[in-house]
């Protein structure tokens, strides 16, 4: 991970020299002529960079200042978004490591990963609403509506709140058993009671775990990765504490001790989220709430309101739908090999799966930077910059792929042994399948990045959620004829694979082939002479 993010920060320098000494979210260099705008509203004093590039309209400044410029904006939003989207993973792995040294640690193995497949449908949700925060709040604050702004991130916590008390009820409740079955541990399989243990446990947090990713959303939009990975980094060193303490004697809690220690977690992360927030976007915008009332430019609360339920209910009903493919799509897998390969497919298939996520999940980070400066320069007009700024990304995200995938290859055999101590068959299937994970690896940056920027102009909701549904339909459909025709984990893996080559084709197609992607005409000129 370490290598990943040098890598970044390589690639994102180029010539440009960034002083060490600066801070996370140093100002951007701004000509001397340049009329000063006065403080906007709810903008976050942590998280000047990304809010004022929408200030540089080129006046006196030379390329090389504007690439400087930008370089610091998208190291202070992407180097704290890839740490802190690692950390969530990193919980699930440490969850892993630590059920892999309990006896019959294929049994526990297999029903934590058949029970987190639950929990990874509920990732359709709080991802939905994480992508509708970030895509939409970046544009609002980049148009100068933070009153709407505000608004909008209410509505996202209120709608993740209720969502998750429905979801808890459902995966805790009287129908639990059901839901595990479905999830490849039926009621005859040694795997059913220990799931049902920790799908249970889980449950009782998952309010808490759906505002959580919703309430990250909020603050990438804001430009703002620093203060989730301050909560996510405090949520890690909570879960690593807690989870030897309630899985091994003297409580000995089992897997439900490590269901609880993630919820535990999880409830710290959202508490110190939402103190932040309730500081930073609510409370110190009061004054400037006053101050533009004064000016005439207050919005109407009532106003705002209800423009910030319509744009909620336009955009996450199709990032609701986006979110569901995907997640779907890797649920109906790992069922399938529960269902048609046994317990020590599902173990082995879970530990490579938690492991990749990893690699998986860092790819977001030059997405979010990605999404939220395009979407700034989209929104003032600036459409050549936001072209030669993803054309640039597109070159970090090839490097990170193709590293990611290397060091994929070179850590498989240690961390399967690592990872499963007491198994070493299940281990060298582990093994094998982290090889056909490195296949899917370097597509995965390119494709997060090309969806981030496409969500984040605001205009593409609807064509991402249709096609991937079409593809992730495709997709499993061909997963279950191929676990049929070739019984093995890796048949999985292949179609995973596939599911990636199709969505990026869909995404590149969209962004350089399609006028009315929010980027313009590719035929123009990319990046407009400013010396």
């Amino acid at each position: 991970m370490a290598m990943q993010l040098a890598l970044s920060l390589a690639c994102l320098s180029g010539a440009t020299s960034l002083h060490a000494t600066a801070p996370p979210l140093a100002r951007l260099p701004r000509a001397a002529t340049h009329t000063q705008r006065p403080p906007q509203p709810l903008r976050m004093q942590v998280a000047p960079a990304a809010a004022e590039l929408d200030d540089l309209g080129g006046d006196g400044m030379s390329a090389e200042e504007l690439q400087s410029a930008e370089n610091t904006a998208l190291l202070s939003i992407a180097g704290p978004a890839l740490l802190g989207t690692l950390i969530d993973p990193f919980l699930s792995l440490v969850d892993t490591m630590y059920v892999g040294r309990l006896a019959c640690s294929s049994n526990a193995l297999g029903a934590v990963a058949a029970a987190s497949e639950l929990f990874t449908l509920c990732l359709a949700v709080s991802l939905a609403l994480r992508e509708a925060a970030s895509s939409t709040l970046a544009r609002l604050f980049a148009a100068d509506k933070p009153e709407e702004a505000a608004a909008f991130a209410a509505r996202c916590l209120q709608l993740g709140l209720g969502a998750g008390a429905l979801l808890a009820a459902l995966f805790g409740g009287p129908l639990a058993p059901q839901c595990v079955a479905l999830m490849g541990a039926p009621l005859a399989s040694p795997l059913h009671a220990e799931a049902l243990q920790y799908a249970r446990v889980r449950a009782l947090a998952l309010p808490v775990a759906i505002v959580l990713p919703a309430a990250e959303g909020i603050f990438r939009g804001m430009g703002n990765t620093q203060a989730p990975l301050r909560a996510a980094a405090i949520a890690a060193v909570a879960n690593f504490v807690l989870d030897p303490l309630l899985i091994f004697k003297p409580l000995g809690f089992g897997v439900g001790g490590a269901a609880a220690a993630t919820a535990i977690a999880q409830v710290i992360a959202c508490v110190v989220l939402l103190r932040t927030m309730r500081r930073e976007l609510w409370t110190a915008g009061e004054g400037k709430r006053v101050a533009r009332q004064a000016a005439g430019k207050q919005t109407q609360p009532r106003d705002a309101s209800n423009a910030a339920t319509r744009r909620l209910v336009g955009t996450s009903l199709a990032t609701v739908l986006r979110s569901s493919s995907v997640i779907g799509t890797w649920v109906f897998i790992a069922s399938a090999i529960g269902r048609l390969l046994g317990p020590s497919a599902i173990a082995a298939h879970g530990v490579v799966l938690k492991f990749w996520l990893l690699l998986v999940l860092s790819a977001e980070a030059p997405a979010v930077a990605g999404q939220v400066l395009c979407a700034r320069y989209i929104t003032n007009r600036q459409l050549p910059r936001a072209r030669a700024l993803l054309l640039r990304l597109l070159r970090v995200t090839a490097a990170l792929g193709a590293l990611s995938a290397a060091a994929l290859l070179a850590l498989a055999s240690p961390v399967s042994r690592f990872m499963i101590p007491a198994d070493p068959p299940l281990a060298s299937s582990a093994r094998r399948l982290f090889l056909w994970a490195a296949l899917a690896t370097p597509l995965v940056a390119p494709n997060a990045l090309l969806e981030g920027v496409l969500l984040g102009a605001g205009k593409s909701y609807r064509y991402l959620a249709t096609s991937t549904l079409a593809i992730a339909s495709m997709i499993a459909l061909l997963a279950s004829v191929a676990l049929r025709v070739r019984p093995v984990p890796s048949s999985a893996w292949a179609c995973i694979a596939l599911f990636f080559v199709f969505r990026l084709a869909s995404a590149s197609f969209r962004v350089f082939m399609v006028s009315h992607s929010g980027f313009g005409d590719w035929k123009e000129e990319v990046q407009p002479d400013l010396s």
